[in-house]
């Protein structure tokens, strides 16, 4: 007869593998072909009060299941369900969820090329605005010297007017001048050298006919 195997205590899932291993074993012995009729008859009544009523093939399968029930293993079979589902749906949202970081990635890598070229633009405005600066400046110093040569040359055309005025001779005379001058020097020859009227005495400058006359 083959021995049966002791039953360890321990956790209830333990004791009850073990007992359903008992029992399988009381079967084992009863259907040996070396066990005798008294024996048999032993070893079913060993299996009958171990399984105690409990079918054999819950108790294979509790057995196989590391003696659990088979209420346990319905609930088991519910949660292993029950965590199946939460398992695809935290995979839908982490699929979700890296489409959604896909999305922002890109964003970002958009933003970010869109300031590169934000920043480049802006360095090529920075730079033409200092061209124009430079060229404003330099219009404006050119601007100045043509106002310093402008006011030069006003200074020498006036100075050329003024050389101009100072070469101009006077208007000349009027003929009726040199003529009343003439005569007056030739009256003033005669009254020195002796010559009369007829009369006695010297001709007067204030009669009418040596008045010198306007021409």
């Amino acid at each position: 007869m083959l021995p049966l195997s002791p039953v360890s205590t321990g956790s209830r899932q333990d004791m009850e593998r073990n007992r359903w291993e008992t029992a399988i074993r009381c079967l084992e012995v009863a259907v040996h072909p070396t066990t005798r009729e008294d024996e048999v008859i032993a070893a079913i009544n060993g299996f009958r009060r171990t399984a105690d009523g409990v079918p054999l093939s819950q108790i294979c399968i509790e057995f196989a299941c590391g003696g659990l029930s088979v209420a346990e293993l319905a609930e088991m079979k519910e949660t292993l369900e029950r965590l199946n589902r939460e398992n695809r749906d935290l995979r839908r949202r982490l699929a979700v969820e890296e489409a959604a970081q896909e999305e922002a990635a890109d964003r970002l890598d958009k933003a970010h090329r869109r300031i590169f070229e934000l920043t480049e633009e802006t360095a090529a405005a920075k730079r033409q605005a200092e061209a124009g600066e430079r060229e404003f400046a330099d219009f404006r110093a050119a601007y100045a010297s043509a106002l310093e040569g402008a006011h030069d040359l006003r200074g020498l055309a006036d100075e050329a007017r003024r050389a101009i005025a100072d070469k101009t001779p006077a208007p000349p005379r009027p003929f009726s001048a040199f003529l009343a001058e003439a005569r007056l020097a030739a009256d003033r020859a005669a009254s020195l050298a002796g010559a009369g009227n007829g009369s006695g005495r010297r001709p007067s400058t204030g009669d009418k006919a040596d008045q010198p006359r306007t021409v």
